[in-house]
């Protein structure tokens, strides 16, 4: 009699589980999403309809997202009332103080995540320092940069202090073509535009590449590694990494609004 209650409370537990975590993918991203209602459904949407998120999550997230849609539409329904009502009231924005904006930080490379961090050139002082990740971090776990350590309003003559940005060797697995054990590190300088960037992004692309881009939201949103001008980056350097010949990626730059040089 035990081993059968035992038994009926376990398959209970484990499907309820398994009920909790294939019925929140687009409830607990929903966040991430653009529209004033149904949101964790238009997240499901975005992911499956994403062919990155395909191809480095190996389907694993949009597959999840297919499954978990039914049950996001049904908590949609029911946050619908909470949602109208915060859609329709007025927003008010807050400046974040001391001119901190997020750092999302995506990996395009294909291969596992490295710590990174961003340097002030003149005196090596770390502004901030976090991970990478496919999906980036956001809110308190995502890297936070102060605006006015490299630039500042007051003075517009002075020009903007350039970055390095580096990632240790002993978490680094993007290089493909040299043994070299020091840390990739890669300059840059950002431009005006950066006073009125809500986040930064580094994009760490093949032939150990990275791409900083000022960001005019502070919420990272999927279809920006879509712009024409990142993939046709990303291809170049792809391609160049499958031929063993990123000695030639030096060459190639973003070119695009808010780009570092």
């Amino acid at each position: 009699m035990k081993k059968w209650i035992f038994s009926t409370l376990s398959k209970r537990l484990i499907c309820a589980i398994l009920f909790v975590q294939l019925a929140g993918c687009g409830t607990l991203l929903r966040g991430e999403s653009n529209e004033k209602i149904y949101r964790g459904v238009d997240t499901d949407i975005r992911n499956t309809t994403n062919a990155f998120m395909w191809l480095f999550s190996a389907g694993i997230l949009p597959v999840f997202s297919i499954i978990s849609m039914p049950f996001d539409a049904v908590i949609d329904t029911l946050l619908l009332p909470v949602d109208l009502a915060m859609s329709n009231s007025p927003k008010v924005y807050k400046q974040p103080a001391a001119n901190y904006v997020p750092v999302f930080a995506i990996n395009m490379t294909g291969k596992p995540d490295v710590d990174y961090a961003i340097r002030k050139k003149s005196t090596g002082e770390i502004l901030t320092q976090s991970r990478s990740r496919i999906i980036p971090q956001a809110g308190s776990a995502s890297g936070k940069l102060n605006k006015s350590s490299l630039i500042t309003k007051d003075n517009p003559s002075v020009p903007p202090e350039s970055v390095t940005i580096s990632w240790d060797a002993g978490t680094r697995l993007l290089q493909t073509e040299s043994t070299d054990s020091s840390n990739i590190t890669e300059s840059y300088t950002p431009d005006d535009s950066l006073l009125k960037a809500a986040s930064v992004i580094a994009i760490f692309m093949p032939c150990n590449r990275v791409m900083l881009v000022n960001y005019d939201s502070g919420f990272y949103n999927y279809d920006f590694i879509h712009k024409q001008a990142i993939q046709d980056v990303f291809q170049q350097l792809k391609s160049l990494s499958e031929r063993s010949q990123c000695s030639a990626s030096g060459q190639i730059t973003l070119m695009m609004e808010g780009a570092w040089k």
